[in-house]
């Protein structure tokens, strides 16, 4: 059956980035709301309007799949540079929340985690398409930070460049609230802040 003849749409090729965009979305789409176990390819082709014939011709498998649309719908953030540490994380924080957050990002957070957890294939995926590349943006921002000499040498810099979306995904995932710029500024002001004064500094 061709692409979209069961609703008399015009054929567009998956190769149309247009095109690949729409799949894409509706990919992440399903996946937020059935989770990774359940989504296959006849729920996206009914979604997406397209035969599951031409997803498979173009991914083999949910896994290629839902692994191309993360990679394609990710925006990478700019390096901010504004000579201060915590300003530089509110800055990349915020971006995130502008560029990441999706209508049920829970939901999609927590099937990729299901699925990771269940199928190797998706695993070894997603860390070899979306682990790889240039330094991770947070650890950039601590790294720089660590060259001005902001952070004392006491502070165990591979967890302090978790800690900031750690916390924010805490509240994402176990208490059901999304991240908000409120949020960000919390981490940023009551606990980042603290955290690098130290003991020996007050208000």
């Amino acid at each position: 059956m061709a692409e979209g003849g069961r609703t008399g749409r015009r054929r567009v090729p998956l190769e149309d980035p247009a095109r690949q965009r729409e799949v894409f979305e509706a990919t992440l789409d399903v996946v937020a709301e059935v989770g990774y176990e359940r989504f296959n390819m006849d729920l996206l082709a009914q979604r997406a309007h397209v035969s599951k014939a031409s997803l498979y011709q173009r991914w083999p498998s949910k896994a290629h799949l839902l692994v191309a649309a993360l990679h394609a719908t990710r925006v990478e953030p700019v390096l901010p540079d504004t000579g201060s540490y915590l300003d530089d994380v509110r800055e990349l924080s915020r971006q995130w929340l502008r560029a990441g957050l999706r209508g049920d990002t829970r939901g999609l957070v927590l099937a990729l985690l299901e699925g990771s957890r269940r199928d190797p294939e998706l695993a070894n995926l997603m860390a070899q398409t979306l682990g790889q590349g240039a330094e991770p943006p947070m650890e950039a921002v601590l790294a720089a930070a660590v060259a001005r000499g902001e952070i004392p040498a006491s502070v165990d810099t591979e967890l302090l460049a978790d800690l900031p979306m750690g916390l924010a995904m805490v509240n994402l995932l176990f208490k059901g609230t999304q991240p908000t710029e409120e949020l960000l500024d919390r981490i940023v002001d009551g606990v980042l802040a603290p955290l690098l004064r130290g003991p020996d500094h007050s208000e």
